[in-house]
């Protein structure tokens, strides 16, 4: 089947590139190789830490760009009936500088955004109603060419 609109695929990781012997390593050449098989038009590499404040409830454009995807990802979720916990889990931490305990995300090792052209269309790893759907789901399902449903995209 055709696809209507370029398929990419966001990776975001904790570290770039992670160590030879890491399943991350082996999760990016493999989206490299379904790259160039030209299953997925696109894929690129996001680095991000392993906390990050919640989305502010302030306009998008004053929000960091992590916060600015989070807010992207649970409004998919929400739009799907998916959860991004427990891998996307909260927390509380405090700072070297102050110990006043604040809510943070802490965010997965590595997590897949798939667009079809600018629409988010799967985030990966998340929860569904019938259980975790985990990074390597994704890899297979891409493999298999069912990551974007031809009926969920407008």
């Amino acid at each position: 089947m055709e696809r209507s609109a370029p398929v990419r695929v966001v990776v975001w990781m904790r570290d770039a590139p992670p160590p030879p012997d890491d399943p991350r390593s082996r999760v990016l050449d493999r989206l490299r190789e379904l790259e160039a098989d030209g299953a997925v038009d696109d894929v690129s590499v996001r680095v991000w830490g392993q906390y990050v404040d919640p989305p502010a409830d302030t306009p998008a454009d004053e929000e960091g760009p992590i916060q600015a995807r989070i807010a992207e990802f649970e409004s998919w979720g929400d739009r799907e009936g998916h959860s991004l916990e427990p891998a996307f889990g909260q927390c509380e931490r405090s700072t070297m500088v102050s110990a006043e305990r604040r809510e943070v995300i802490r965010l997965p090792l590595q997590c897949l955004a798939v667009y079809a052209g600018d629409r988010l269309v799967a985030v990966f790893p998340c929860s569904t109603g019938s259980g975790t759907e985990t990074v390597a789901d994704c890899v297979r399902r891409l493999e298999a060419g069912d990551v974007v449903d031809a009926p969920d995209m407008d």
